[in-house]
Order: C-alpha cells, then structure tokens, then sequence
C-alpha cells in the first residue's frame, strides 16, 4: 500500500478466500468463503483500499459483491455465462481474466454478456495461452486485439509465467511450476503496449508461500519494478485508453 502510493499508482488488493482450481486436491485452497470475506472485509476497512477476490459459482456473487469492489471470474470460467450474469447483476467491476485455451477475440463476447445483463463496469485480462504441456506464452498482440472489448484492459504479469502442473512434489503429484525471473519482461512489455492496469502476486518469502510460489514477485523488489513501469508508461506511444476510477464502486 504504501509502495503504490510513493510510486503513484492506485492499489485494488486481490486474495482469494478459495482456490477452487488448484492442481491438485491435497493443495491450500483457503479458509472458504464465509470465514474468507469477513478477512477481507477486516483488510478493505482497516486499509481502506479496494478489494478484488474471485468467486467460482453463481451462488457466491451476492454475497461476494457486498465486500468486494471488483468481482474476478476465473480464467477457466470466462465463457460461463451464468457466472458472468450474476457477478454482473451486483453491479460491482466485474473484472474477466482470458482462458489460456481462448483466442482474444473471445473476451469481447464475454465483456458483452456483462454488458447486456445491465452492467457497463468490465475489464478483462491477459494472462497467457498455453503453449503445448506445462508451459504457457505471452502473445502481445493480444493486449491490441482485446481492446476489441471496448473495456479497460489489465495485464496479469505473474499467472502468465505459471508452468501448470509442471513442477513434481516430493512424495508424489503435480504443481504449478513458473518462471518468476522473467516477471520484469513481461511487465515491460505490457506496460510498453499501453494496458491499463497489471495483476501481479506478490510475497515477502515466495519460497514458502502456500500457493503459486514459483511465479511470487518478492516484495523487498516490489518498489524498485513499479518504479521502473511508471517510467516506461511515461515515455511509451503506448497509451492508457480507459481511466480505471474505482470511487464510485466503493461501500
């Protein structure tokens, strides 16, 4: 938080009360969704930021919109019309992150589903595209082509890395692997083509952190990597085309 503001950009905080999409079953996944809110609501009060935090069925949008100020629908789940609905009818953002089997042009017909279920307060993101087994790849020209969706567009500099369930566990079964060292690169380019926000995990020990360690920004190097962004923003012919104002959002 306090980062954000030396280096002058607005903070939304994301955590998830489920990772419901864990690779494998034996996972950390959360403290579920009552116990999870009540956390969050505590973090939105005591802080005083927006919350984003994700929900995985129709059932937990109500509940869900009256903490958090953005609603984020899964990667997997960017297409269930459903979901998109009723996260929609809380009037909340509804912020929809690009399925790594989907081609850009599939989250213009997604934003539209929000759209039509009454709510023009979407943006969609960028989080990579499987490229064979265990790897995903970062195609910059998505960022172009998925302003087609006429939204704000974000950039999700961490997921983007994951190696899905590339990485074997002692005692058995699979994890997501990544690439944390080539966070910095993603990050320029996204910034270089003009997005209007990033997505980026972070953790001041991603070694030990319960989920997606591998692809954890460590926060002793958060500052000097915004630094860097806002400085590339600065310079860049690629522009910001949406002014992403949370104000009117909030409780």
């Amino acid at each position: 938080m306090y980062i954000s503001f030396r280096v002058g950009i607005p903070l939304v905080f994301k955590s998830s009360f489920d990772k419901a999409n864990r690779t494998s079953s034996k996972s950390f996944r959360g403290p579920g969704m009552i116990e999870g809110l009540k956390i969050l609501e505590k973090a939105k009060i005591a802080y005083d930021i927006p919350i984003v935090t994700d929900v995985h069925e129709s059932n937990q949008c109500e509940a869900v919109g009256r903490v958090a100020d953005i609603i984020q629908i899964p990667a997997f789940l960017c297409r269930q019309t459903d979901l998109l609905v009723e996260a929609a009818k809380t009037g909340k953002i509804v912020h929809i992150k690009k399925g790594q089997f989907c081609a850009p042009s599939v989250m213009t017909n997604s934003a539209e589903k929000v759209r039509l279920a009454g709510n023009p307060n979407v943006m969609v993101c960028e989080r990579g595209t499987m490229f064979g087994y265990n790897d995903l790849i970062v195609d910059p020209r998505n960022l172009e082509w998925m302003r087609e969706a006429n939204c704000p567009i974000v950039a999700d500099i961490t997921h983007s890395l994951q190696q899905p369930a590339g990485k074997k566990l002692d005692g058995g079964g699979v994890a997501s692997g990544g690439l944390r060292e080539l966070i910095p690169c993603i990050a320029r380019t996204a910034v270089a083509v003009g997005v209007d926000g990033i997505f980026m995990e972070v953790h001041d020990d991603p070694l030990n952190a319960p989920v997606d360690g591998p692809t954890q920004w460590p926060l002793r190097h958060l500052e000097e990597l915004l630094e860097e962004l806002v400085a590339i923003a600065r310079v860049s012919k690629g522009k910001q085309r949406f002014n992403i104002d949370l104000t009117p959002f909030r409780e």
